[in-house]
């Protein structure tokens, strides 16, 4: 008469676990680094004065001086120390867990790869969350003052370039 159907869910609740393997955090590293080094690469500059109608120099408060203003500019760089950090992680999301496995403690393996893989890309939003601050607020009301060197960027290095303006 009638016909009898088996029906099975088509979303099981078990499975084969997601099992995160070595290239992934390789693959997280490199775009890890890749997006830090764009990131942490950053320039600001201004000029201290400039000249005036009659090809006068000028002071930033208008005022004729004899020389030509200073002109700071400052270029940043990643830092090696965070760039060692980054390959650091990576390495120890590839090597650790095989090696941990080996010992019976695969479980421990996995919590390794797993905090690396998180780590890395917290590290970078982190750095670069810290960066955009620096640069727009410490970095950038240092500039105006002649004669000083803006304060560094925790998650890099910057090299300051003090000059005279040419006319």
């Amino acid at each position: 008469m009638g016909e009898e159907l088996l029906t099975a869910p088509v979303m099981a609740a078990h499975g084969r676990p997601l099992r995160v393997r070595g290239w992934t955090v390789v693959l997280v590293m490199v775009v890890a680094l890749a997006v830090y080094g764009v990131l942490g690469s950053w320039s600001a500059s201004i000029g201290l004065g400039g000249e005036d109608g009659d090809g006068n120099w000028i002071d930033l408060q208008g005022t004729v001086v004899d020389r030509a203003p200073l002109t700071v500019d400052v270029v940043g760089h990643p830092a090696p120390a965070v760039t060692m950090l980054l390959v650091l992680m990576g390495v120890a999301g590839v090597v650790v867990p095989p090696t941990l496995a080996r010992y019976g403690h695969a479980r421990a393996g996995l919590l390794v790869r797993r905090w690396a893989l998180v780590a890395m890309p917290v590290l970078v939003v982190a750095g670069f969350l810290v960066f955009s601050v620096w640069q727009s607020h410490v970095v950038g009301a240092a500039l105006p003052t002649a004669g000083t060197h803006p304060p560094v960027f925790p998650f890099g290095g910057a090299s300051v370039q003090i000059g005279r303006m040419h006319h």
